[in-house]
């Protein structure tokens, strides 16, 4: 039969090399998409000017707490001392919602300790690090930011963390120095900042935009970098891009999800068990302590808050120890080594052998860890 066509033959065999031309394009742009999408992660070498941590540092050692007994020794020794020398109250965040805060005061201080939690952290946490500051003459103040503990849900599920902008974490600490650590201060008493993780993300924002808030700061595995499970960076954040255009934002991100009370040391970012029971006890104990995961828009508003961290990191002018676990899998060390590279008066010490939380690492490290805090506390005083 013969065949009818509206086009020549020569038409014909124009628009089949630019259908075959349009398919080739087509192709190549997906291979070029996939390519950046599985693009793999960025890594910065360790700054030349990094350490290792000197474990050999283990002076004062009766006055850390042994591994052997600590539930005991927390419940019969720092808790009382603590509720001894403690203050607790409500300030209104920058929307004028209430977040928890606890003051701790020296009889004579050297000087005052600001902390900044990490992420599904709360005061509770840090009850063990207070009392040593305490035992060495200095004041402490901390924050349940919002999210956490004691202070203000914007969701009903008390396990779940969700902000918009890490802006909100920063605004409310300027509100916290300001109304209730600045007015504690004694004349030219020194302001000290421990930054904890995602406290140390909230504490290079806050010292990027304002060198003088204060007079010296550690950065113990500060958040520079997400780490996402081994997913591709711009993979996972086209997941979260997704997932917050499509009406997901505050659902869990994946792998999170509600507290269930299951102990499990093994896969947890502690190197002492008896501080990981000691704390996951406490958590089971208290449904506001049981924070546990975040959601896409907390996820999204972090990775915003990385780059901002990295960008302006010429501005971090302040005295500053940043501690990097060498075993960490929660946050990223490139991160971190570039954001050393760009800031200044940033002395880095690696802590080997060693996951996420180094402070609740055994005694073999703990104690060298806090005694070069301390040490560098003492210097800039």
């Amino acid at each position: 039969m013969r065949r009818y066509s509206i086009f020549t033959k020569m038409e014909e065999d124009t628009l089949k090399k630019k259908l075959k031309r349009g398919i080739a394009i087509g192709v190549l742009l997906i291979g070029i998409f996939a390519a950046y999408l599985m693009w793999p992660k960025r890594t910065v070498a360790t700054p030349e000017s990094a350490r290792e941590l000197d474990l050999s540092a283990t002076q004062n050692v009766e006055l850390y707490l042994a591994e052997e007994d600590f539930a005991q020794q927390m419940a019969e020794v720092v808790l009382p001392y603590l509720e001894a020398h403690r203050t607790t109250g409500y300030i209104e965040g920058y929307d004028g919602q209430q977040l928890y805060w606890e003051q701790y005061t020296a009889q004579e201080p050297k000087a005052h300790i600001a902390i900044a939690h990490g992420y599904t952290d709360a005061s509770y946490k840090f009850r063990e690090i207070i009392y040593y500051f305490l035992k060495n003459g200095y004041s402490v103040s901390i924050m349940d930011q919002r999210g956490h503990g004691y202070s203000y849900r914007s969701s009903t599920d008390l396990s779940k963390v969700t902000v918009d902008s890490f802006d909100e974490y920063v605004e409310d600490y300027v509100i916290f120095i300001d109304s209730v650590v600045r007015p504690s201060l004694e004349k030219d008493e020194e302001l000290f900042i421990y930054a904890h993780s995602m406290g140390g993300a909230i504490a290079a924002l806050l010292l990027e935009q304002d060198d003088t808030m204060f007079d010296a700061a550690v950065l113990s595995s500060p958040m520079m970098e997400i780490q996402f499970n081994g997913l591709p960076d711009n993979l996972a954040k086209l997941i979260v891009g997704g997932a917050n255009l499509f009406g997901q934002g505050e659902s869990y991100i994946v792998g999170n999800g509600a507290y269930d009370g299951i102990y499990n040391y093994t896969d947890s970012s502690y190197n002492s068990e008896a501080r990981y029971t000691y704390l996951h006890d406490a958590q089971k104990a208290d449904e506001y302590y049981q924070t546990n995961g975040g959601s896409f828009r907390w996820l999204k508003a972090a990775i915003a808050a990385m780059d901002e961290v990295n960008q302006n990191a010429a501005s971090f002018t302040t005295n500053a120890l940043l501690f990097q676990a060498a075993c960490d899998s929660t946050v990223g060390a490139s991160g971190q080594n570039a954001f050393v590279n760009k800031a200044q008066n940033v002395q880095m010490i690696i802590v080997p052998d060693t996951k996420h939380n180094i402070l609740f690492a055994g005694n073999d490290v703990l104690v060298p860890y806090m005694n070069t805090i301390l040490a560098f506390y003492e210097a800039n005083l």
